[in-house]
């Protein structure tokens, strides 16, 4: 399983050969597998402000569901094929899908159809000045290096009217217009980022070998004005040097999970441990009523009981 959401008194986690694992809290968390159209391996799953749910994957698929993940329909599949790393949607009618080598879709109908984007501005600074000076030469040169440089877009997501994604090589980069343009920020980390996670004075960013920072929103505010902009961000100790694939927070309580059998917590900056499972990695989890902690990964579902 690789990703998990919540829905009612169910939590729907996108797993392999295109099954979504549908957990009943209410009955002993009980699990039943709900097969889609698809046999490609499902890497996202949200849910929508109209409580539709949606689900992303290898293959370039993406899923629909308007009866709480009982039955599911294929409502676009890329035809380069492509895998797909996550889906948001910002409205009912509009969402973005993000991928490997920059795949990036968007629907302005609700998912009916779906388009392809190229944004330079995902790109650092030297390869987007490479491209205008191609640009100016041969527009058809630059549409092609464009498609062909862009990073891995790892995840997306949506904090208040901003969207932030991060990705391969330092990517963090933010939108101010839904994911029309985009503006990369100065970062100092130049590894892989797996996650990005909003609280309420800034936001958490993780990443390989243990790497995690505490960005503070006054210096994401002067960022997003001025992009050339350094920012300070905090590096947080991390007691291993594994790549931390998430970060769940809940009213303010923080879990980090990755490759590892270790649970973390946050408490004021400081990385705690809260338990150990037998799974040797966890991919995503989810806080319920700030009581449970919930994780998926290559074990399936896997519970903690957490306090903050």
């Amino acid at each position: 399983m690789l990703d998990v959401v919540q829905h009612n008194h169910y939590l729907l986690a996108a797993a392999e050969r295109g099954y979504v694992a549908k957990l009943n809290i209410q009955e002993n968390d009980k699990v039943t597998l709900v097969k889609t159209p698809t046999d490609a391996m499902l890497t996202a799953i949200t849910l929508a402000k109209d409580d539709t749910l949606w689900a992303v994957g290898h293959e370039g698929v993406v899923l629909r569901s308007v009866d709480s993940g009982n039955s599911w329909q294929l409502v676009y599949q890329h035809p380069n094929g492509g895998v797909l790393f996550d889906v948001q949607f910002i409205n009912e009618q509009h969402g973005v899908a993000i991928g490997a080598y920059g795949l990036f879709l968007r629907t302005m109908d609700g998912g009916k159809t779906w388009q392809q984007e190229f944004h330079d501005g995902l790109l650092p600074p030297e390869d987007r000045e490479y491209l205008q000076a191609l640009r100016a030469q041969s527009e058809e040169d630059y549409q092609f290096e464009l498609a062909s440089i862009l990073p891995h877009l790892n995840r997306i997501t949506l904090v208040e009217d901003k969207l932030f994604v991060v990705g391969e090589l330092g990517l963090l980069a933010v939108s101010t217009d839904s994911g029309k343009s985009w503006h990369r920020l100065n970062f100092s980390y130049q590894g892989s980022l797996y996650d990005v996670t909003a609280t309420r004075q800034g936001i958490w960013v993780s990443g390989m070998r243990g790497n995690l920072y505490y960005i503070e929103q006054q210096q994401l505010t002067k960022a997003t004005s001025d992009p050339a902009a350094r920012i300070k961000d905090k590096k947080i100790n991390f007691p291993e040097p594994v790549n931390i694939n998430t970060i769940a927070c809940n009213q303010g309580a923080c879990l980090l999970i990755g490759n590892s059998q270790t649970v973390w917590k946050l408490d004021n900056s400081e990385v705690i441990v809260v338990d150990k499972f037998k799974s040797k990695s966890f991919v995503s989890a989810l806080i319920v009523d700030n009581k449970f902690a919930y994780l998926v990964g290559e074990n399936g579902f896997q519970k903690l009981q957490y306090a903050n």
